[in-house]
């Protein structure tokens, strides 16, 4: 199965999957989400203080196809390349980083559709996507298994089972980090057969019998995304068809998760433009200003301007960062699957890079944002403080120094990247 954007499409030409066509690109502009991104960032205070689930938000984001930004249009997507479909993630990370969050296993998933071999399989799939249904995943283990020397096992095989019984087959395991569980629709999990022949995902019902989602997510940030905990016990298949296997080890299927990845990381972006345009409405807002300040209002204040400019520039070079390593993703999808090697990794290598320098933008801009408040900036109903607390959870995810490890080795001495974990 071969996807491409409409600019991959007019560089290697169309073949005949509607996964590789060279289709019209959709109409879907960033203008048309600017009124409902508005909405729910002007809300995102209010609901971080209530500490009230963004249901309806996800919702409303799913009717508007928010889901199937880069499924193909002949399956009822917008058909939108990468670069397109990152931008949008940094927009929204901007507005509610939160919300944000809740779409990262969605794309997951949905790249491991659109990298499939079964073609009808994953039709099946995309075209739920693209009728407004959300997809969480399932992919650490509560008790992850040991290899023989004692370390956590890769994630070729899980204690999670899939089993076969008189009647079908049978789901078992206990997950977390289960991200976006408790708004979805669907459950990716990651299991293994019981006589470890196949680790593969099954996709069930997130409501079905034998499925528990708890809400027990206890991070300092990024509160509301519902990385808690799931629990499957004798989850019921219906068919075939909610089995997918995915050959990691196919050439071109290489470094799976460096998306999912870079997705995480256009949020933290999309965070720090969030503490620029908070800063920028705390400078015009301000109605009082310190006695010894070098000038009688906030907006003539050259140390509160040299702050507002250097967070205005951490915003663009961090939107910047992930466009430009989004494009290197395009570039890989404009390619035949069994040719994808050498791009996945160049991928995997700007999603490491983007990780390594947009994380510390992060932390850097959500702290730089109080020096243009001051004390009442703090206020518990501002709730400014939830930009600091997310970007160091997000970033917290897959630390940045293992990141710049993997990069040195790769340009010092020619390693490639790990192709396990998030690269």
């Amino acid at each position: 199965m071969t996807f491409t954007t409409n600019a991959a499409a007019t560089r290697q030409g169309s073949d005949d999957s509607i996964f590789g066509r060279d289709l019209p690109q959709a109409p879907a502009t960033e203008d048309q989400w600017t009124e409902l991104f508005a909405e729910i960032a002007n809300t995102a205070p209010a609901r971080e203080h209530a500490g009230r689930l963004p249901h309806d938000e996800v919702r409303a984001l799913l009717a508007r196809g928010f889901g199937a930004l880069n499924v193909p249009v002949a399956l009822g997507g917008a058909g939108l390349g990468y670069r397109a479909l990152f931008a949008l993630v940094v927009r929204l990370g901007a507005a509610d980083a939160n919300i944000a969050h809740i779409f990262r296993n969605h794309y997951g998933f949905l790249q491991v559709l659109l990298t499939l071999g079964d073609e009808e399989k994953a039709a099946h799939w995309l075209r739920r996507a693209a009728q407004g249904e959300l997809f969480a995943n399932g992919v650490t283990d509560a008790v992850r298994p040991v290899d023989a020397d004692g370390r956590a096992a890769d994630l070729s095989r899980f204690n999670t089972t899939l089993r076969r019984d008189g009647q079908g087959q049978v789901l078992d395991g206990k997950k977390q980090y289960a991200t976006g569980s408790l708004y979805s629709d669907w459950l990716a999990i990651q299991a293994t057969r019981d006589d470890g022949s196949q680790t593969v995902t099954v996709v069930v019902p997130t409501r079905q019998a034998g499925v528990k989602v708890i809400d027990d997510w206890a991070g300092f940030g990024q509160r509301f995304t519902a990385s808690g905990t799931v629990v499957l016990d004798q989850v019921r298949l219906e068919g075939e068809h909610q089995i997918v296997h995915r050959d990691r080890l196919r050439p071109g299927s290489e470094y799976g998760s460096s998306l999912p990845q870079l997705f995480l990381t256009a949020i933290v972006a999309g965070i720090v433009q969030a503490s620029f345009d908070d800063a920028l409405r705390l400078i015009r807002g301000r109605k009082q200003h310190l006695y010894y300040a070098p000038s009688p209002t906030p907006v003539e204040d050259p140390l509160l301007l040299q702050a507002l400019g250097q967070l205005a520039s951490n915003a663009f070079a961090a939107r910047s960062i992930i466009l430009h390593a989004a494009e290197a993703f395009d570039r890989a999808a404009a390619l035949a699957p069994a040719q994808r090697s050498a791009a996945n990794h160049e991928a995997a290598l700007a999603a490491a890079q983007a990780k390594v320098a947009v994380d510390a933008l992060g932390t850097a801009s959500a702290t730089l944002l109080f020096d243009l408040g001051g004390a009442s900036a703090t206020h518990r109903e501002r709730q400014l403080d939830r930009h600091w607390r997310n970007a160091r959870t997000l970033s917290s995810h897959n630390p940045s120094l293992y990141k710049a490890l993997a990069i040195g080795a790769y340009l010092a001495r020619g390693e490639p990247l790990p192709k396990q974990g998030f690269f």
